[in-house]
This record gives C-alpha cells, sequence and structure tokens, in this order.
C-alpha cells in the first residue's frame, strides 16, 4: 500500500494553489518600438494608463528591442510591419489606419533645394533606424534604383542635425513628420515624395500560438488621444 508523508498533502496542495493563481492571473506582455516624435517616456505612461493588467515595455532603439525579444520574447509586439517580418515568430492581428489607409507615403527632405530620387547614386541620406544595418539597406534598396549610403540614427531629433551640419544629402521619413522638423527648425526645407514608397504605419504582431485578447481589447479601446501618440485614427483587426 502506498503510503503519503503528512507534509506531501499540504505541500501538492500549495504547489497547486500556486500553479492555479499564477495562470488565472497572468499578464500578457507587449513590446513596443515606434519611431515617433513623441519620447518613449510619455509613451509609454500612456499606455499603461489605458491598458491597465498588460505588462508593457517601449523601446526607442531597435537594437535594444531586438535583444529584448532574444532573451524573453513577449506575446505581442507593436511596431512597424517590417520589423514584424524581420523580426519572425510573430502573426500581425492589428493594423493601425489613418484616413483609411493602414500604409503611409515617405519622403525625401534636404535644405533649399530638392534632390532628384531617381539620381541619388551614393548620396548620404539620413533615416531612422527601425532594421539595423543591414535590414535597412534592404528595406530602402527596394525604393530605390541605386542604394544611397544610409546614415542611421536612433534618435528622431539626430535627422535634423544630419542636415544641420551636412552630413546628410537629406533625410527619408514619412510624410507625416514633415512639420515636426519644420517647428522645431529654421531651416528652408524642401520635400519630395519618393515614387512608389509606401510602408504600413503601425502593426500588432502576435506570437503564433498565442492570442493576447487583454491587448487586443486594449488597444481596441484606446482613446484619441492614445491613438495620435502612434500617429492613427482607427485599428483594423485581421
Amino acid at each position: 500500500m502506498i503510503r503519503f508523508n503528512r507534509y506531501f498533502l499540504p505541500s501538492a496542495i500549495l504547489i497547486f494553489a500556486a500553479i492555479f493563481f499564477s495562470r488565472t492571473g497572468y499578464s500578457e506582455t507587449l513590446y513596443v518600438f515606434y519611431p515617433t516624435t513623441t519620447r518613449s517616456q510619455i509613451v509609454q505612461k500612456e499606455l499603461d494608463r489605458v491598458c491597465p493588467g498588460i505588462e508593457i515595455t517601449v523601446f526607442g532603439r531597435y537594437e535594444d528591442f531586438k535583444a529584448k525579444i532574444g532573451m524573453n520574447s513577449p506575446d505581442a509586439i507593436l511596431t512597424k510591419d517590417p520589423v514584424i517580418r524581420q523580426i519572425g515568430g510573430y502573426l500581425t492581428k492589428m493594423e493601425g489606419a489613418r484616413k483609411g489607409a493602414t500604409d503611409e507615403p515617405y519622403v525625401l527632405v534636404s535644405v533649399d533645394k530638392k534632390v532628384d530620387p531617381h539620381n541619388i547614386g551614393n548620396a548620404p541620406i539620413g533615416i531612422f533606424d527601425i532594421l539595423g544595418r543591414k535590414g535597412m539597406k534592404k528595406f530602402v534598396s527596394r525604393y530605390f534604383t541605386a542604394t544611397p549610403r544610409l546614415r542611421r540614427v536612433s534618435k528622431m531629433e539626430d535627422m535634423l542635425q544630419l542636415l544641420t551640419f551636412n552630413m546628410a544629402d537629406a533625410i527619408l521619413i514619412p510624410e507625416i513628420h514633415v512639420n515636426y522638423f519644420k517647428e522645431i527648425s529654421k531651416l528652408n526645407f524642401a520635400v519630395t515624395p519618393v515614387p512608389g514608397m509606401r510602408v504600413g504605419i503601425i502593426a500588432l504582431g502576435v506570437k503564433q500560438g498565442k492570442h493576447a485578447p487583454q491587448i487586443i481589447k486594449g488597444l481596441s479601446g484606446m482613446d484619441n488621444k492614445i491613438k495620435a501618440l502612434v500617429e492613427v485614427d482607427d485599428w483594423n483587426q485581421q
């Protein structure tokens, strides 16, 4: 006959209870990396406010975002669509939309005179780094006959420095960010659309095998103030 130690049953109950309550109290995890003109700390604070019960971490640099995913992959990531594809292992479940469109045009911003997108050659072009050195080169090469020499930065304000100190012939940015640079600088900017360059604004990627209902509910219930921080006015579910 099997005999149980008198300490076994109470210990087993405690272990079972710990497992049960840890599962029922599980908080979904969301990593956010989005190149907005708003500081990461502000985005973090506002997302925490509207998404209670979700563990949210906002990153300002791609390399930090990528490294953290490698160490502890979250249930979902909120970022640009090219980032989701490069990271791998996540399926797009929601897309941010602006005026009905889920993608946005990019432009070249230069000083005093426009640049020719078809004749850039090896000119230095500033760009916010969302994919790392190799990823950015591959990303940009899709839209130019000859891939320009990229000057990658990890802070939005550093883009302006590239133009101020003649370190780049132009910067490549989403069209919506043009006003931001005009507001913080007195430089005479020239804006040139890049033909055919439209990129997804922002998307939610959910880890394969996960569902992330808390996160999807939280994003769907965002007020207009929070949507504006990530530069969308609506969410489309896939």
